[in-house]
């Protein structure tokens, strides 16, 4: 189960497009009219990696700046991306575009990156003030936050 960041709805099937340059989690409704990077739940998988397999989970979610990190732990071992895709069996486009954050990691990446770069990419709850987190069902949607205007008043 997935809930869309626009409109905070339960969904099944879920996407991950890109609205106003932030990548969000939306249910069909919500992508209409968007660039579909990722689907999730029952949805065919085309954006998926060969040998991803989806069991129907929530993928792990990532600290944010995922990018700079990767390539900060890369570059302080002394690896360029072809080496380190060599070492965790990753294609070198793949890391690319996770270093610029154009995609996230699947859990499988997350793992391999953490072995073997030593870092800890798995966002972490917080103990204090508002829990925002999907696993939970609840908390702020994109949708909460903005302030429709209505093109028809004048003023």
């Amino acid at each position: 189960m997935y809930e869309c960041d626009v409109c905070g709805r339960t969904v099944e099937e879920a996407r991950l497009v890109e609205i106003e340059g932030a990548r969000m989690v939306v249910c069909e409704e919500c992508s209409k009219g968007k660039e579909i990077l990722q689907e999730f739940g029952g949805i065919k998988p085309e954006a998926k990696q060969p040998g991803s397999r989806n069991r129907g989970r929530e993928e792990t979610q990532v600290v944010e700046g995922y990018g700079r990190i990767i390539k900060a732990a890369r570059a302080a071992a002394g690896l360029t991306v072809k080496e380190l895709g060599e070492k965790i069996n990753e294609k070198e486009s793949t890391l690319i575009r996770v270093e610029k954050e154009e995609m996230l990691p699947d859990d499988r990446l997350v793992k391999r990156l953490g072995k073997e770069l030593g870092i800890d990419l798995v966002a972490q709850e917080s103990t204090g003030g508002a829990n925002y987190s999907k696993a939970h069902g609840e908390g702020i949607t994109f949708g909460d936050s903005v302030v429709i205007k209505d093109k028809r008043k004048k003023g």
